[in-house]
């Protein structure tokens, strides 16, 4: 029997959107889903426009990228500091995290106040890939972390990637235990055709492997939550 598992949470109700989505917008919807605490997410250029947003209130969220464009201007200006990768800070009703992207891009995240702060995770680097790619930037230096669906056993092991084309099954080699953070589980795996990686599950039954698309993973589209057995 199948059963599914821990799958990302519902958003909250939204205000209907004022342009219409693009690819970036689905996107940036993937990443606010599977970040904990994540209320809104925006691409903005270097002047502070949004270029698309994924959240509830799209006033408030181009308010939110804007602002904070412009406070990574700020202190990439800075002569004693170099332009940040990133830059996160904790507010008395929310937290932001903005992130650098190539050509005067960055990716603005507005979290609950409880949220904490994230820096380099799994889901923003994907994210950061993605877009990437959507709109044609060499990215440096981006974590190279893929999202898939998994099939697990009983303790949440993984059996199998489930790929458009079909299940992949997996031999568990070992686990990992270095480089994760608190509660998030590794193994070493190898598919049924040969291909060696590293699956990680984070808290909400998220999963990620770190072998790009053209070593045989072929995750499917907006790659989700896991299923159990």
């Amino acid at each position: 029997m199948r059963e599914r598992g821990r799958t990302r949470r519902p958003p909250p109700r939204p205000v209907p959107r004022d342009q219409h989505e693009s690819a970036f917008g689905s996107i940036l919807t993937e990443l606010v889903g599977r970040l904990p605490g994540a209320l809104a997410a925006a691409l903005v250029d270097l002047h502070g426009e949004t270029v698309d947003y994924a959240g509830t209130d799209p006033y408030a969220v181009r308010l939110a990228a804007a602002h904070w464009r412009i406070v990574l201007n700020d202190t990439g200006s800075q002569p004693s500091l170099a332009m940040p990768r990133w830059i996160t800070v904790r507010a008395t009703r929310a937290s932001y995290a903005i992130h650098t992207l190539p050509e005067g891009y960055a990716l603005v995240l507005v979290l609950s106040r409880g949220a904490g702060v994230p820096g380099p995770r799994r889901a923003i680097g994907a994210c950061m890939r993605l877009l990437a790619a959507e709109a044609g930037w060499a990215l440096g230096g981006a974590a190279d972390w893929y999202p898939v669906d998994v099939a697990s056993d009983a303790r949440r092991r993984p059996q199998a990637i489930l790929l458009e084309a079909g299940p992949r099954s997996l031999d568990v080699l070992g686990a990992v235990a270095s480089g994760l953070a608190h509660r998030d589980r590794g193994w070493r795996v190898r598919t049924d055709n040969g291909v060696e990686a590293t699956l990680v599950r984070e808290p909400g039954g998220f999963w990620y492997v770190d072998e790009p698309l053209a070593a045989g993973f072929a995750p499917a589209a907006g790659g989700g939550a896991e299923e159990s057995r």
